[in-house]
């Protein structure tokens, strides 16, 4: 969707955590759901985990290949991933939600010390905004904790309830997995909704992921899934396209007059350029200005919105960071969108594009698992814990040299050579070492 712009580009790039913190930004937080476990039944010979089939759902359930789970979504609700958090909200204020985070049960993690260090995570998260979250331990559940919590916030409260199931997910370190679930909701709301939100986490389930292979171009490093491909490639930028041009991931380096010297007068004159309307914006987060050393002043910005392009109604996201001076404006804009009946299912694999787009400097090839980490993550260590379920192995074919970003979920312990990461063909993938 991006067209070039002249100018220059600041390697600079940093991310708010999503999970609960832009439910947090609008004052607001968080409970839980309890998630169900289900059979270990393997899948096409892929990642033995639970199926789909054996799950109880009264909800809707969205497939995210890219991500590699299935979730329930209520009718008309949105669903929204980000650093392997699933979010499910009604509406775009975040008073009515739940949420989903899983992490690998290795190292020593076990359900109660992940459920403890994840909600000491939050309360950090809450307290950052003026916030206070609170919760009580309630009677386990087959030996899993579970506690009701209450979120203080300066425009609302709500209550609500949080817990830890256990899954399973057989990854190249664990056999299983733990899924922290949550929802909330003002008190009036909770009891007459909460069958609702709790069958949000109740119908998760991992399921076997996308491998995003490797490109490297004159100008830029990226990642697609299969059926994408790259569009409108310039010295300056660069459009990503898959589902018939349905969806579009855009990576952007600008030039412009001083005038346009915040993230929000950037991101207007682009949208105006690339003829980009936005109908309504569902969440802006903003990082207060900074000095840089050179003089300049440094701005960056979230803005998730419904808008229209091209003739298609779309949801999108995109990241702004500006470097404004006497000589102009310079910055990076990253854009993922798509038509809003696929938004649900495709956006945490935007995301993950999104942030793994650079200029061709990069030399090593596991630089795209630094950069989109620094993009997309506030780090869950933390939270005092090793976040391995949502990462990426980077392997390499050795029959073509292609290298491929392999989600955990991805992993195929029942592979024709033995455990280990796959193409579709069934032709092994060796992992390439740190």
């Amino acid at each position: 969707m991006s067209k070039s712009c002249p100018g220059a580009w600041r390697n600079q790039s940093g991310r708010r955590a999503r999970a609960l913190s832009v439910l947090v930004t609008a004052g607001l937080v968080a409970s839980t759901a309890i998630a169900t476990s289900a059979e270990a039944t393997g899948r096409n010979g892929a990642v033995s985990l639970g199926s789909s089939t054996t799950l109880s759902c009264a909800l809707p359930v969205v497939h995210d290949s890219y991500q590699g789970f299935q979730v329930g979504v209520p009718d008309g609700w949105d669903l929204s991933t980000l650093d392997g958090t699933v979010s499910v909200q009604r509406g775009t204020s975040g008073t009515e939600a739940a949420l989903v985070y899983p992490a690998a049960l290795a190292g020593g993690l076990t359900p109660a010390s992940f459920f403890a260090a994840y909600m000491r995570y939050q309360q950090k998260l809450v307290a950052k905004d003026g916030g206070s979250l609170t919760f009580q331990m309630q009677p386990d559940v087959g030996g899993l904790p579970r506690a009701s919590i209450r979120l203080h916030s300066k425009s609302e409260d709500v209550a609500g309830e949080a817990s830890v199931a256990v899954l399973p997910l057989r990854t190249q370190f664990s056999s299983k997995e733990a899924v922290f679930s949550a929802y909330w909701a003002p008190p009036a709301r909770l009891a007459g909704d909460a069958a609702t939100l709790r069958a949000i986490g109740g119908c998760y389930a991992p399921e076997p992921a996308s491998l995003f292979q490797v490109f490297r171009d004159q100008s830029f490093t990226y990642i697609m899934p299969p059926g994408w491909k790259p569009l409108d490639e310039g010295q300056d930028n660069i459009d990503l396209r898959g589902y018939n041009n349905r969806a579009d991931v855009s990576y952007l380096f600008f030039g412009l007059p001083a005038q346009y010297n915040t993230p929000s007068l950037a991101l207007s004159h682009i949208f105006q350029v690339d003829r980009v309307t936005v109908t309504s914006v569902l969440s802006t987060i903003s990082s207060p200005p900074q000095q840089t050393s050179s003089g300049a002043v440094q701005g960056v910005e979230y803005v998730e919105f419904l808008g229209r392009s091209a003739g298609l109604t779309i949801h999108g996201l995109v990241y702004i960071l500006t470097d404004s001076g006497s000589s102009g404006t310079f910055g990076v804009m990253r854009l993922g969108a798509a038509t809003t009946d696929l938004w649900n299912s495709v956006n945490g694999g935007l995301i993950e594009m999104m942030g793994s787009i650079q200029h061709s400097f990069v030399q090593d090839l596991q630089d795209i698992q630094r950069l989109n980490q620094q993009w997309q993550a506030e780090s869950a260590q933390e939270a005092n814990f090793d976040d391995i379920i949502n990462g990426q192995q980077l392997v390499e074919d050795p029959a073509t040299g292609t290298y491929y970003e392999a989600p955990y979920s991805s992993y195929n312990p029942d592979g024709p050579e033995g455990p280990g990461y796959y193409l579709p063909n069934g032709a092994s993938l060796n992992p390439v070492s740190h």
